[in-house]
């Protein structure tokens, strides 16, 4: 795959960055917002196409991702840049507990249940109540003073899982991409 004109390799398995256009959008829109330097944390990394574009923005990225084969796909597409990324596997903030970085920025699953049925099963599934992003959300600050994720609202779950996110999100842009709403 070609990324906002990075090479993405994709390893089966792994969420392609743009079957849904939100890890596209990020790639092509935070880099603009580093500061050489910055420490960023990506959750939920995939194949690395956002945590790359961040290397090459002079980031200084940790990815992290729960498959196994997405830390992988990471590794090898930073490797393929020839970036610098620390991937880690783990859960959620698990694999940075105790650090702190300027910013976190994660890509997480925006469907409702436990990702029966659906294509990539938990790579799509935000849990029961959209526990997923609930767990972001409280737990962003401990980590970093800012952090960033993105909603779709190509789907019919996107005001449940907006409000998850709660009261204490704000809405930082609401842009048109490729067709689809963010």
């Amino acid at each position: 795959h070609n990324v906002g004109g990075q090479a993405i390799v994709v390893f089966p398995g792994v969420v392609a960055p743009v079957l849904t256009k939100v890890g596209e959008w990020l790639a092509g829109e935070l880099p603009h917002r580093v500061r050489p330097g910055e420490r960023w944390l990506e959750i939920g990394a995939g194949s690395g196409v956002v945590a790359c574009a961040l290397a090459r923005a002079g980031a200084r990225v940790t990815a992290t991702d729960i498959d196994p084969e997405a830390v992988r796909n990471t590794r090898f597409n930073a490797a393929l840049g020839g970036l610098t990324v620390d991937v880690r596997e783990g859960d959620l903030f698990a694999p940075g507990a105790g650090e702190r970085f300027d910013v976190v920025v994660a890509n997480l699953p925006f469907w409702p249940g436990d990702g029966a049925g659906l294509p990539l099963g938990r790579a799509f599934s935000a849990g029961e109540d959209f526990a997923l992003l609930r767990r972001f959300i409280a737990e962003v600050l401990a980590f970093a003073p800012t952090g960033y994720t993105v909603l779709s609202e190509a789907f019919a779950a996107f005001p449940a899982a907006r409000a998850a996110l709660g009261p204490t999100a704000r809405l930082v842009r609401r842009q048109r991409f490729r067709g689809e709403w963010m």
